[in-house]
């Protein structure tokens, strides 16, 4: 079985086709959104819709999908963040709002992995796995081998020791027999690794591996959009340097 993960599309649907039709290509039998479909872009409902409606795909809840549903959890975000999420509040039909609610916030698979948007430790309260400490809380609570991540928007693996090691193309992790390993799957719509390329993972469960890829999409057309929409300036120069 070969599953793209996909995470933090951000309403940014020029990405989201880029990968979809970069991934089609590469051939998967299922797929996972790791959240954060809607926030910072000006495409929320055709992302939804596209998501919601992606043959063989599950997804789970983001913190900006979060937040859209419940308006108490904006506190959390910035301001750009929030401005954000208000707009993809005006945006989206209620069949997409009616999907966002239905999502979990995590999947635990027979496949030998779970996904989550932010930390399998306490989901719910959107921890970031970045240092050792927060590796070694998510890996305790982890039912499976793998976990697959998003919401850092930074594409890495970190293995038991709580090492981060960012993903690069073309260089496939190999999951060792009796290791735990967590998936950062990195972000469509907003990378923040420096590389401003849209970022997926394609995860074979029979090889025991998966690889990260990164495609390029129109990003000007996307940052237009941004301005036009009346979003944060920043968040269209963010997605011009993948920072």
């Amino acid at each position: 079985m070969r599953t793209l993960f996909f995470s933090d599309v951000h309403g940014n649907l020029e990405a989201l086709e880029a990968v979809l039709g970069d991934a089609s290509k590469r051939r998967y039998d299922a797929a996972v959104c790791l959240g954060d479909t809607v926030g910072y872009s000006a495409d929320p409902e055709e992302c939804v819709r596209i998501v919601s409606k992606l043959p063989r795909c599950s997804a789970v809840l983001g913190n900006h999908d979060a937040a859209l549903l419940d308006a108490r959890l904006r506190t959390y975000l910035n301001p750009a963040a929030q401005a954000g999420v208000r707009y993809a509040e005006r945006a989206l039909s209620p069949e997409s709002l009616e999907y966002l609610k239905s999502l979990p916030l995590s999947i635990e698979s027979e496949d030998g992995y779970v996904a989550t948007h932010s930390s399998p430790y306490r989901p719910e309260e959107w921890f970031y796995v970045l240092e050792p400490m927060e590796v070694r809380d998510a890996m305790r609570v982890m039912t499976r081998p793998v976990a697959f991540i998003g919401h850092t928007h930074y594409a890495a693996v970190h293995d038991r020791s709580g090492a981060m090691t960012q993903l690069l193309p073309g260089v496939p992790i190999v999951f060792h027999p009796g290791e735990k390993y967590i998936v950062n799957a990195g972000s469509v719509g907003q990378p923040r690794d420096g590389d401003p390329r849209s970022a997926y993972v394609i995860y074979d469960d029979e090889a025991r591996s998966a690889e990260v890829f990164r495609v390029g999409y129109d990003v000007d057309a996307a940052a237009m959009k941004i301005l036009l929409a009346g979003l944060p300036a920043m968040l269209a120069d963010r997605i011009r340097r993948g920072c």
